[in-house]
């Protein structure tokens, strides 16, 4: 399933003094070139994997000079940790805003609300970004990185799950839920979460992400629901 390619939203590295105004034709062109290294290397990234992938590789792919890179990027870990930023800023203002949801819930409804809310900012997510997760899928349960490159992708793998299982936490304070281990529940939710999405733009795309969306909300809320509420509806 073909899927356009966002523009990426690579933030060159800034010197103190730089030519030409800001907004202007050369201040464009910054930003044309940045873009066009950023795209480059996603490409090969999504292609070769991480540790597979040179500065020269990307910039012959980006039909430019290597020490061009170094004008806007110190090295390859800033240049993939600014590729994510946009897709992390976005993810973790949604984990906090169902958190915040979470906390003043006091039904399973409002629960399922909250799940819902933050199930539709990930599907909004993969939609506008999917080459972004695909890599983030790809890279962050890799080995140990061998190299620097792949680190900011494997730390918000943890933030991700230090913040789920802080929402699972939440969660299990609002009365109607079992008694479970939080941290066994969230990561077996995000692990379920991450193979849907694996599957989703690897093998299969599913015709109603929105409709999937729904249908993992409604397991999680089922299988954690007390038999006693279950019974009072």
């Amino acid at each position: 399933m073909a899927r356009s390619s966002p523009r990426i939203a690579a933030t060159p590295r800034a010197p103190r003094r730089r030519p030409g105004r800001a907004g202007g034709k050369r201040a464009r062109n910054r930003e044309k070139r940045a873009d066009q290294i950023g795209r480059a290397a996603l490409a090969l990234y999504l292609e070769r994997g991480i540790d597979g992938v040179t500065i020269d590789d990307i910039m012959r792919r980006a039909r430019l000079a290597k020490g061009s890179f170094y004008r806007y990027f110190r090295d390859q870990t800033e240049l993939v940790g600014i590729l994510v930023a946009p897709s992390a800023d976005r993810l973790r203002a949604a984990l906090a805003a169902c958190q915040a949801a979470t906390e003043r819930a006091h039904s399973d409804a409002d629960m399922g609300l909250a799940y819902l809310a933050l199930a539709h900012v990930l599907a909004e997510t993969v939609s506008e970004r999917a080459d972004i997760v695909r890599l983030y899928l790809q890279e962050s349960r890799a080995p140990a990185p061998a190299r620097a490159a792949r680190r900011p992708l494997r730390a918000l793998a943890d933030e991700i799950a230090d913040r789920a299982v802080a929402l699972g936490r939440a969660a299990s304070r609002v009365g109607v839920y079992r008694e479970l281990d939080a941290r066994v529940v969230t990561l077996t939710i995000v692990g379920a979460a991450e193979r849907i999405l694996f599957e989703h733009l690897t093998r299969a795309p599913f015709s109603d992400p929105t409709g999937v969306a729904a249908t993992v909300v409604s397991i999680i809320i089922e299988g954690m629901r007390l038999p006693a509420a279950t019974s009072a509806r």
